[in-house]
């Protein structure tokens, strides 16, 4: 039987959350806050993969597709590029599949449409952990 959301423990974790929109950011906040995870935003994926090049350590990425300056598809091949170890999981609100193969190509370690349910996300993020 897997544990509900309420009995992960990620107090040692550290995730990175790529999102350009304020609703979703304070939604993972929230959703993630009993796991006790440490989170860290970026608003595009530039930043992204800046603080990857800075050498900041990630457990993990949750990383938005559609953003400005760089979006998530070529931001996860960057940060790949960079550190190929680090999970990636793309969530968007646009499930085609072409968007999941160009993810998948680019790196990614998992796929998540939007509305992200709550016990997907804790299971995919404990998967990649």
């Amino acid at each position: 039987m897997k544990p509900d959301n309420n009995n992960y423990n990620w107090s040692e974790k550290t995730i990175l959350i790529v999102e350009d929109t304020d609703t979703s950011i304070m939604y993972y906040r929230a959703a993630l806050k009993k796991s006790k995870v440490k989170l860290v935003c970026a608003e595009n994926g530039l930043q992204a993969v800046e603080l990857v090049k800075q050498g900041r350590h990630f457990d993990l990425i949750l990383m938005d597709i559609n953003m400005p300056l760089l979006n998530g598809i070529e931001a996860t091949k960057q940060i790949k590029s960079i550190n190929p170890k680090i999970p990636v999981i793309v969530q968007t609100a646009y499930v085609l599949n072409d968007e999941r193969i160009k993810s998948f190509e680019a790196g990614c370690d998992g796929f998540m449409a939007k509305p992200v349910k709550i016990q997907q996300l804790f299971d995919t993020i404990e998967s990649l952990l």
